[in-house]
Formats: structure tokens, sequence, C-alpha cells
């Protein structure tokens, strides 16, 4: 079977499951509408409920942090298949337990004392990448691109605007991060969310790019491939892969015994976001 089909029959299996969770664990029947195309779907959320997207035991607190950091929702936030609500449902319960937030290096190996965390955070204004998640140690950031339903990490058209973006901010610095042979302005429209992400990550810093992404959507596995591929031997080291599958597991591992809410948080969380298939295998790795 081709990937695209299998990414096919990921998502369309991932919509089933989430359109009986609306029913089952939120009793809600009615159907939400896709902004797009305007017609309704089984596994969108109606508007007037998306704050039924975050998970009960930290909805009222994320709703109360959003309004204070005023982050912009996605259009399709209501979407039950939302990476930026899964996003918010992953680390958010880490940001709101002070007593939990060094978890995140165990689940993602990092070194330090994380001292800040951020969701849709921009490094540079003028170049505009906004990444789903990032926490600070020391001097060195570590920063989070999220996906779970979706087919590929974003591309941009080759018009005038993203070619000259190219040419005059991203062109000058992407020597030292790509493999000969990969920083062209093609590959680089055709493959512009990661690379671009990788461009942010400064050099002379010590800051890295973890992609949290579903083993079970084989469709990313292409761009993941292309990933290990592009990067040039020091950068390699500054990006890893962590399959959703193992970071959910992980975190079951390591909660606290004490930690109810946290338990019960990331129970509701592999119910709502892990398919029960048997492809779902707790699978980590690195770019």
């Amino acid at each position: 079977m081709e990937s695209s089909e299998q990414t096919f029959s990921y998502k369309q299996e991932m919509w089933r499951h989430l359109a009986d969770y609306k029913l089952s664990a939120l009793g809600v029947k009615k159907n939400g509408i896709w902004r797009k195309n305007r017609r309704e779907y089984a596994h969108i959320l109606p508007s007037v409920v998306q704050r039924l997207n975050i998970l009960e035991p930290y909805r009222d607190e994320f709703w109360t942090y959003l309004e204070r950091a005023h982050i912009k929702l996605h259009s399709d936030f209501h979407h039950l298949s939302s990476s930026q609500a899964m996003c918010f449902n992953l680390f958010f319960p880490f940001v709101a337990e002070e007593e939990h937030l060094q978890l995140l290096t165990r689940i993602f190996t990092t070194d330090g004392v994380i001292e800040d965390t951020g969701f849709e955070a921009v490094l540079d204004a003028t170049e505009g990448t906004n990444f789903d998640f990032c926490f600070k140690t020391g001097e060195s950031r570590t920063l989070f691109e999220v996906k779970l339903t979706e087919s590929d990490f974003g591309k941009a058209k080759p018009d005038e605007s993203h070619i000259t973006k190219f040419e005059t901010i991203y062109s000058p610095a992407l020597n030292g991060k790509f493999a000969s042979g990969f920083f062209t302005c093609d590959v680089f429209l055709n493959h512009y969310q990661l690379m671009r992400n990788v461009w942010n990550l400064g050099v002379g810093t010590g800051d890295t790019l973890v992609c949290v992404v579903p083993k079970a959507n084989s469709c990313l596995a292409k761009e993941i491939e292309f990933l290990k591929n592009c990067l040039s031997e020091p950068y390699r080291q500054r990006v890893s892969v962590h399959y959703l599958e193992d970071v959910a597991a992980t975190v079951k591992k390591i909660i606290p015994d004490d930690a109810d809410r946290l338990k019960e948080h990331f129970r509701q969380f592999r119910h709502k976001y892990l398919l029960d298939d048997g492809r779902s295998g707790t699978v980590g790795g690195e770019a």
C-alpha cells in the first residue's frame, strides 16, 4: 500500500474515532462546520463549544491562561483533530502545575532547568515563524513542531512574495544548516515549514528543534526521511523526532504517584488521540 493511501486511512480512522469521542466522551451530538467548504463533519465541534477541545482536568485554567497570554487560535481550532489543541493538551498541564514542569526535560531528554515556556512562540519577528511550543533552559531553547492528522509539514507557493523572502531572509543564512544541494529555493519552498524551522536554529546557540508526530500517520514519514537527509552533520544533533505514541507512554511512566489530576488528564489524552488498533506502538527515534 502506498504511503498516501496509508495516511488517508489513518486520517479517516482518526476522524471516525474523534466523531465517536465527541458523542461518547463530550456528549455533543451536533456536528461542527469546516469553514473552508461550509460542510458539517462529525469530528468537528460546533464553534460555540470549542472550549471542550481542551481536556477537562485543566480546561478552566487553560482558557483563563489563554486570555492573559493573548494567543491566537487557529481557524480550525474547533476541529477535534486540531494539532494546536493537541499541543495545548500535551504541554499545558506542565505549564499549569509548576511542580511538574521539569518532567518535560525527562520526556524530551534535554539538559538543564526549565526557566520559561511559551505557546505560538516567534523567535524572529521579521521572519515570522510560529513554534507550537517552546521552553528555555539557561541560554538554550527547545522548540516544538506538533502534527496530528496533517499529510505534510506545510509547503509554500513559489510566488513572488515567497521567492523574495527566500532571497532576502532565508538564503543569506542557510549555509552550514543544510547538506549540499538542499538550499535551493525550490527545495526550501517545497519543504517550507520544516526548513524555516531549522533556519531559526541560530548559529552559536544551543537551540534545538523537536518534531512530535504520530507514528501511525505514515504520510509524515516521507518528510521525516527528508529531514534526516537535508541536515548538515552539526544540525542533525539539534533536530529530533519524537513519536506521539512514545511520548504518551513515557508520560504515563514518569507521572508521580500522587499527581492524580495529571494522571487523569493523560488518561483522557491517550483516549482522545491514540488509536487502539495495534498500530500505535511506542517507537521513538531521532532525525
